[in-house]
């Protein structure tokens, strides 16, 4: 008898339920209009998931960049011999040796529990089970999770969203701290005298010195976040802590006023200061200022004989990187594709919606028909959806450029349209 059906008859956690019950091997698939899911499961416990559209939190090289396990240099020098070799990523950092295989093994899990909870909040959709005598999954890495467990947790995060929900109605809000750091403290969860759940509109009182306020480690990570420019959409990107957990935390902190909602002033400041510092840090050459006259016309010479000396593994010509020209290319594509962007956003600005194809642009002659393709004549795979907005770019050889991507989570249908910042680089 096949597993198959739809969630408003049969939920995810019935489903859950069953296969683990039945100790089941095989293949959950489940469809919704905003995404594709797949779990796998191997007697019972799940040990796979996948995202057809998978979020940029959920995507391994950004789980370990978030925790600290690696450096953004140490995740580009992988991603560039990923696509040289097609190997896993998992595989190439743990061959490099920048990571443990502990630290492996939690990053997986991570983004595994963050696709299945994601599904959780789905209010309709169809699912399928598919049947095997075996499932293909990374055995070393891998550690087979109970169904159960996961149901709990599901559970728990379904009553609390809700309640999350009232007080951040939009991903798009932007929220400042409230309280001097010197009046927080940072203590264990242990130590804390609290509700662990949110069944009451205001959280038990927490344990601290006479006039300060004991925050968790978790909260404090995230008031770290909150510059007066970064909305709830940005921060849930940047936390190392997950969606849920994110904005648990951000939760919490609103309703024991230890952080507010920013005044749009206070976001022009944020805005102003934080442009003021990246120009003080392009402009500011301080060691140049101190080198002899001489050395500016040495230095570049000196530069562009060792770049072009033959055996200069950095030869942009002849060395064993990237040659210029496709460098160039990547660089003219991505300029092309932010020019879209904005006009995009602007569009939407406008007139209250995003066109169902980038043709529109140009016939209502917001950009040319040129400015909508890349530098080999290819137009630019524009995908809108219900509650996503993607922007891609191709390589010379017309495959998909996983450093080519722009995304945008959409309001829901009930939610005002946030025209403030919300595009992001995509980095696979």
């Amino acid at each position: 008898m096949a597993l198959e059906g739809t969630l408003r008859d049969f939920s995810l956690a019935d489903i859950f339920q069953l296969i683990g019950l039945q100790r089941k091997t095989g293949v959950l698939t489940l469809r919704a209009p905003e995404d594709v899911v797949t779990v796998s499961f191997l007697d019972g416990k799940v040990v796979g998931a996948d995202s057809l559209n998978k979020r940029l939190e959920d995507r391994l090289g950004q789980v370990l960049l978030k925790t600290g396990a690696v450096t953004q240099e140490e995740l580009d020098a992988a991603l560039r011999l990923q696509m040289e070799t097609l190997e896993r990523m998992g595989h190439i950092l743990l061959r490099s040796a920048i990571i443990s295989r502990e630290e492996l093994r939690r990053a997986l899990e991570q983004q595994v529990l963050q696709i299945i909870y994601r599904v959780f909040r789905w209010n309709d959709g169809d699912y399928h089970f598919s049947q095997e005598t075996s499932i293909d999954y990374d055995a070393e890495l891998i550690t087979p999770m109970g169904a159960e467990s996961i149901l709990m947790e599901g559970a728990r995060m379904l009553d609390e969203w809700p309640i999350i929900e009232k007080r951040i109605p939009n991903r798009g809000l932007v929220f400042i701290p409230d309280v001097a750091v010197g009046q927080l403290q940072v203590v264990r969860d242990s130590d804390l005298d609290e509700f662990h759940g949110l069944d009451h509109d205001e959280p038990a009182p927490k344990t601290a010195p006479l006039g300060r306020k004991s925050v968790t480690p978790v909260e404090s990570d995230i008031l770290k976040l909150l510059d007066g420019l970064s909305s709830v959409e940005d921060v849930i990107r940047m936390s190392a802590h997950g969606e849920f957990e994110t904005c648990k935390a951000l939760y919490t902190l609103l309703t024991r006023n230890i952080v507010r909602e920013a005044r749009p002033e206070e976001q022009a400041t944020a805005q102003a200061r934080a442009a003021a510092l990246a120009e003080i840090a392009a402009t500011s050459h301080p060691a140049g200022a101190r080198l002899p006259w001489l050395a500016l016309f040495l230095v570049p010479v000196l530069v562009i004989s060792q770049l072009l000396a033959p055996r200069n593994p950095a030869n942009p010509i002849t060395g064993d990187g990237p040659k210029l020209p496709p460098r160039l290319h990547a660089s003219l594509s991505a300029a092309r594709m932010w020019g879209i962007w904005q006009s995009l956003q602007a569009r939407a600005a406008l007139v209250g919606s995003y066109p169902e194809a980038l043709a529109e642009l140009a016939s209502e002659r917001i950009l040319a028909d040129q400015e909508l393709r890349d530098p080999w004549g290819r137009p630019y795979r524009y995908v809108l959806r219900e509650a996503s907005l993607v922007l891609y770019g191709s390589t010379r050889q017309g495959a998909p450029d996983p450093n080519l991507v722009l995304s945008r989570h959409l309001a829901a249908s009930n939610e005002p349209l946030d025209t403030g910042p919300g595009a992001s680089l995509i980095e696979p």
